[in-house]
């Protein structure tokens, strides 16, 4: 379950940083690739669900930086839809999906981590 935790994850992050790049460009990305973020990204968490059903203890820290990943980017969205962009709800983020995705990696290639 780790390992396509990991494949969901690496899919949401590739077109995360693409929708970042376009955001910073100030121009508006692809319409279908914000749906599909979203969508790898709660495959991925739906994944790790599992595995933390199926006894894989490890995987608690990660559930609680999804929830935070995921209120942020839900505020992102809100703001952007309006018209804002706040960069802080950019950085909080990013920085909260890339300790989420190490420590998903981490667990994932090394199984006594």
């Amino acid at each position: 379950m780790l390992m396509a935790t990991t494949l969901c994850y690496t899919l949401a992050v590739a077109m995360g940083i693409w929708l970042g790049l376009q955001a910073m460009q100030k121009r508006r990305p692809f319409a279908f690739l914000k749906p599909l973020h979203v969508l790898f990204a709660a495959a991925g968490t739906v994944f790790m669900l599992i595995a933390l059903a199926h006894g894989n203890e490890r995987v608690m820290l990660d559930v609680a930086l999804v929830v935070a990943v995921i209120v942020f980017g839900v505020i992102m969205s809100e703001a952007r839809r309006r018209g804002y962009m706040i960069p802080p709800l950019y950085v909080c983020h990013i920085l909260l999906a890339a300790i989420l995705y190490i420590s998903v990696v981490c667990f994932t290639i090394f199984p006594n981590f």
